[in-house]
């Protein structure tokens, strides 16, 4: 719809420009609108994700996630990124609502993988403890607009990456994956609980175990 939008106001701007230019200005403002619009909506696209259900684990979601981030340190990845934040439904800072207390890792290799981060985190769920993570790809500003020009595709990034941007994203998320996994092992050894039955391969277009 917005990009609906976009184009029918650039359209009315383009002619503006030739028969009344007069009108020129508030067609450019409506286009700059609806541009800031479509970045402000933006949202987040999952791509890839891992869960495990920890059975009686309650209370202990600091003590995995602490866990996960010391692993991750440990490997050493200097363009690995890590930030606890409160986020949003939509996976973004929120003033108002409900929030919830996220594990956010970018890995700043190359411009190209920027876009796509990492969000663990665990909750309670009844007496266990629900531990996951979420590999999504969020366009960037000038992706988003340029994703309003007429005659361009929807931006999901993917398409974009040559085979070492794929290696590069690949190791990041399997780094990632261990880690948490791990992490997961420790506590439900502590707990008395077999790891093995655990289910270890992620679902999406990676398919890591």
């Amino acid at each position: 719809m917005l990009k609906a939008f976009f184009n029918f106001f650039l359209l009315l701007a383009l002619i503006s420009l030739l028969i009344a230019r007069k009108s020129f200005p508030i067609f450019l403002i409506l286009v700059a609108l609806v541009a800031i619009a479509a970045v402000v909506v933006r949202k987040a696209k999952i791509l890839e994700e891992w869960s495990v259900l920890i059975l009686g684990a309650h209370g202990q979601e600091n003590k995995v996630i602490s866990a996960a981030e010391d692993l991750i340190d440990a490997r050493k990845v200097d363009s690995v990124e890590i930030k606890e934040e409160k986020l949003g439904p939509g996976l973004t800072p929120a003033a108002f609502g409900e929030t919830r207390k996220f594990l956010k890792l970018t890995d700043r290799r190359n411009l190209r993988l920027g876009n796509f981060k990492i969000y663990a985190n665990a909750i309670d769920y009844g007496d266990s403890l629900f531990v996951s993570w979420y590999l999504t790809y969020m366009p960037d500003i000038w992706q988003t607009i340029a994703s309003l020009i007429p005659g361009t595709r929807k931006i999901i990034g993917l398409d974009d990456l040559d085979l070492f941007n794929r290696q590069d994203l690949t190791a990041y998320v399997t780094c990632v994956h261990k880690c948490v996994q791990d992490a997961v092992d420790k506590l439900m050894l502590e707990m008395g609980q077999d790891p093995s039955k655990v289910d270890r391969r992620s679902r999406g277009f990676l398919g890591i175990s």
